[in-house]
This record gives structure tokens, sequence and C-alpha cells, in this order.
């Protein structure tokens, strides 16, 4: 049963995931000395306020080996793995450090949980695997995964090896189907930055939004503070173990709404720049959440509050010089994109 002590291991601990369920943890009394951190910092942010009160904090690859001896010594009882390739057009680019980062650096990953004798590892699956099935009309539920692009179907592997690891190796596992996770610490310098970020900071930039495909399209977005719960609560109800799980809020914003909505509380119009769609892009997504709020878990935070948090944020690094919102993907390679 989780408690302040419990000893917890976070792979992508300072990525946008990562971070924002340590400070969660922190900000619930966990003693920090009981948390470990590996990242090989390429795309995370270290934040000081975080991650300086975290003194096990290894920068170091997944793909490494020696992540195994770290998290043998470290000794967790739960790992969370976040670390990996994320960015859909990345792993289009490069399908060889897809495999490399998603699927072979997470056997590492879990060879290391096995020498540990962890009690659980909880890893990031994607709601990217539903990219070719037909939606029903509750939404995608967890007995359906067809996945098209190169990144969801290294995540489906993933999904696979860790189910394979439970049957033959006895490596619990909960695999976690994030929907459009936002809010505060999103990383907009990815090569297509998530929309809340990618919106607002064109915005402030004086630009339009930029949309790829159908502005119509419509996701479902959860706040990362959602997503936590249910990260705590894995720890809380032995039920969730070796289980699959949608995490979402069961509704859709499609994007020509979340732009108004945007725009209506930073108190501008604006319109579109618009490109063709991204390749293996599905049209509309939401989850069918069931199983989970069966847990006892339902998603809490309204979709405005996350935009005005996510606002705060990145105003805050505006006026700290970290980014310039005037050129934000001024540099977009837009016809890669689109292959």
């Amino acid at each position: 049963m989780y408690n302040s002590n419990t000893k917890i291991l976070v792979t992508g601990g300072a990525g946008f995931i990562g971070t924002n369920f340590i400070n969660d943890l922190l900000n619930r009394g966990h003693n920090p000395k009981c948390i470990a951190v590996i990242d090989n910092m390429e795309y995370g942010t270290y934040i000081p306020k975080v991650h300086d009160k975290i003194e096990n904090f290894h920068r170091v690859d997944i793909r490494n080996q020696f992540v195994e001896t770290i998290i043998e010594k470290f000794a967790p009882e739960y790992v969370y793995h976040f670390a990996g390739l994320v960015s859909i057009y990345d792993c289009h680019e490069d399908p060889y450090e897809a495999v490399d980062n998603n699927i072979l650096g997470s056997i590492n990953v879990m060879n290391g949980c096995l020498k540990a004798d962890v009690k659980r590892i909880i890893f990031s699956e994607t709601s990217a695997v539903y990219e070719n099935c037909e939606m029903p009309d509750a939404g995608f539920n967890e007995e359906q995964s067809d996945p098209t692009t190169i990144y969801s179907t290294t995540k489906a592997c993933l999904a696979l090896i860790a189910e394979s690891y439970c049957r033959t190796k006895g490596l619990n596992y909960t695999a976690l189907r994030y929907f459009n996770v936002a809010g505060p610490l999103q990383d907009y310098e990815r090569t297509v930055p998530p929309v809340f970020a990618g919106f607002i900071l064109r915005i402030k930039g004086g630009n339009n939004p930029i949309v790829f495909g159908d502005y119509m399209k419509a996701r479902d977005y959860i706040d990362v503070s959602d997503v936590n719960a249910f990260h705590i609560l894995c720890m809380e109800n032995e039920d969730t173990a070796n289980k699959t799980f949608n995490l979402g809020t069961g509704k859709m914003t499609n994007l020509i709404n979340l732009k108004n909505m945007i725009a209506l509380i930073m108190g501008v119009k604006v319109d579109f720049d618009h490109y063709d769609a991204i390749a293996g892009e599905a049209l509309n997504s939401f989850a069918d959440i069931s199983k989970a709020k069966s847990m006892g878990w339902e998603p809490k935070k309204d979709i405005i509050d996350t935009i005005k948090e996510t606002l705060v944020y990145l105003e805050n690094e505006i006026e700290e010089g970290n980014i310039n919102p005037s050129t934000f993907m001024e540099d977009l390679e837009i016809e890669k994109i689109k292959a």
C-alpha cells in the first residue's frame, strides 16, 4: 500500500508527465529520498524547484544497460516508465531510433525491475493504438488495438512484451493508454508541439495557430493532474495490476472549439493557418473510461482550467526568456511532416 516512504523510480522523470508526477508526489508530502529519476535529458527539462529535491537523479539513457544496475541498486517498489520517443513525426522519420527507445530501452527497464523484484511497473502505452479502429459510440475501449504509425506500433509491442514478462517471468504491470494529456510543463519544443502549448504560443506571438488536417477533428483532452491521480491509484488499488486502462475524460473537443476557448481566455480573435494532415493521424478520438472509473477514479479538472494553468506557465516561460513566441514554429518543415 502506498505511503510517503514508498520507493518509486520514474524513467523520463524530466519529461512532461514525469515531472508533473514527481511534483505531485512531493506536494503530497512524499519523502524525496524515496524517489529516483532516470532521464537522458535529450527531451526532458530540469526544473530546479522539482528536481533539485531528488538526490537520486540519474542522467542515463534507458538504452544503456546500466539502467538495470540503477534500478536494482535503488530497489524501488514501483517503477513508472515514461521514457521513450513520443513524437509521431520523429518515430516516422527514424524507425530504428523508435524501436531502440520504445522497445529495446523498455526491455532494459523491465529487466531491471526483475532484478530489483519490484511490485509492479506502470508504463505509458498510448491511445494512438486505436488509429485504425472503428470508434464505438461509447468511445474506444481497451479490447481494441490496431496501430498504424511507427510510434503507436512500438508502444503496442511494448505492451505485448510487458504481458509476456508478466506471464513468463512474473513481472506485474499496468499499461496506461493516455489520450491527449495537457497542462503546465508541456514540451513546446517538439517538432509538432502539443496543441494547447502550440495554439497559445502562436497567439502570443501575434500569429494564427497552426492546424494539420481537418480543424473539426476532435480529441479527448485530459488534465495531467487527473492522470497523476490514477498513477497514485495504481499503488493503492491492487486490482489495477496486470490490466490496461484508458485515461481520458470520455468527452471530445474539436480544434475549432479549442481555439475559440483559448482565444476567448486570451481576449483575442484568431483564425487558423491550415496545412495538410500528418500521415497516420486519426480524425476523432475519445476514451471509454468505464474500466478506469470502476477502480474508483474519475477525471475532475475542467478543460477551461487546464487552458488557464497552461497559459500561466507559458507566460512565465516567455517572461524568463525561455521562448520567443513571435518566432515560434517559424522554421517548421511542413513538407517533411506531411510525408
